[in-house]
């Protein structure tokens, strides 16, 4: 009942007059609700003699991280986080960007209740492949790519997805945090300070929770170790490709000279990739700045935000301080550099 009330609310509110596209926004909300309909409790699940013993794993993980989460971060829980949900294996959300051909600008869509974001998902491929194709013909680069998660930033209990379960168990420690980031702190608006925080909280916390906390485990605090460090190593790469396509773009140079350019430049940020261990060098090949961008979302200033934590002792302070001078600040990012600077004064 308390399910249907609130999706009634979301769905009146997304169809009021004035939004933008009301039809693909109450076919995305009844998307939503198919699927949080399939939840089943994970406490019933793991009550079955019959569940194979990896899926047991990733299940029991991820009820002890959302109780880290609550309990040690701090994070906003909720109910998520509490029940499975089955979804199909290649994707449950295919996400839509697009972004100009002559500047790293990325075209937005304005949203009732969170405001203007830079992508738009589907949970259609064939529809999300569709929209691509019409952005594509107005000259703008375009990406399709999966989310194997999402939060409904705390209107709803998120589930575990199985498409997520199916990963390695620091991923999916770090799945879970960094979407009870998103129902903890959303900055309508703002997503690339949105999922940096997330990125980081998610990557942090999973450092956190496996090497000196509940989860304590030398072989998994190494691959949270490293998969962080990886992370912050492509974000330094991607960032220094980003300022030289900026460099680039500003002069306004002719359409020739600038896609043979910028296909340099992205060439040799690959190849700086595939030296780092972070990628390959076909992995920005062609270039196409709505990819970059995208990544780019996830990445931005995460030095930054993991100066804020010294140790896993200081996250949960850290996590605390970040969220209260985000919510007062009008530059977000402007807001971690001076907390950067506080910890590195102290």
């Amino acid at each position: 009942m308390r399910l249907g009330r609130r999706l009634a609310v979301l769905l009146a509110c997304l169809a009021l007059p004035g939004c933008v596209e009301p039809g693909y926004l109450v076919r995305a909300g009844w998307s939503e609700a198919r699927l949080l309909l399939r939840r089943q409790p994970i406490d019933g699940l793991l009550a079955r003699d019959d569940l194979p013993a990896e899926f047991r794993a990733r299940l029991e993980t991820t009820l002890a991280v959302r109780a880290f989460a609550a309990s040690t971060l701090g994070l906003r829980v909720g109910d998520s986080y509490t029940t499975f949900a089955e979804v199909p294996d290649d994707a449950t959300v295919w996400v839509v960007s697009a972004a100009r051909r002559d500047a790293l600008e990325l075209h937005s869509w304005r949203y009732p209740l969170v405001g203007s974001l830079p992508y738009r998902g589907f949970f259609d491929r064939g529809a999300a492949e569709r929209a691509a194709a019409d952005l594509g013909r107005n000259d703008l680069d375009v990406e399709v790519r999966p989310a194997v998660a999402f939060s409904t930033l705390g209107w709803f209990a998120d589930p575990l997805l199985s498409t997520a379960a199916q990963r390695p168990p620091v991923a999916v420690a770090d799945t879970v945090l960094h979407e009870l980031w998103h129902a903890t702190l959303f900055l309508p608006g703002k997503a690339a300070f949105n999922e940096s925080a997330a990125t980081f909280t998610g990557h942090r916390g999973a450092v956190a929770f496996f090497c000196s906390g509940p989860g304590a485990d030398a072989a998994r605090c190494a691959d949270a170790r490293r998969r962080w460090s990886a992370t912050r190593a492509r974000g330094r790469v991607l960032g220094r490709l980003a300022a030289r396509l900026r460099n680039l773009y500003a002069g306004h140079p002719g359409r020739a000279r600038r896609e043979r350019v910028r296909t340099a430049l992205a060439a040799a940020a690959g190849r700086a990739l595939e030296r780092r261990g972070v990628g390959d060098a076909r992995d920005l090949v062609p270039p196409n700045n709505a990819a970059l961008l995208g990544e780019l979302i996830y990445l931005t200033d995460l030095d930054r935000f993991d100066a804020l934590a010294p140790t896993d002792a200081d996250l949960p302070g850290a996590l605390h301080a970040l969220a209260t001078a985000a919510r007062e600040a009008p530059d977000p990012f402007a807001a971690v550099a001076a907390l950067a600077g506080t910890v590195r004064e102290g």
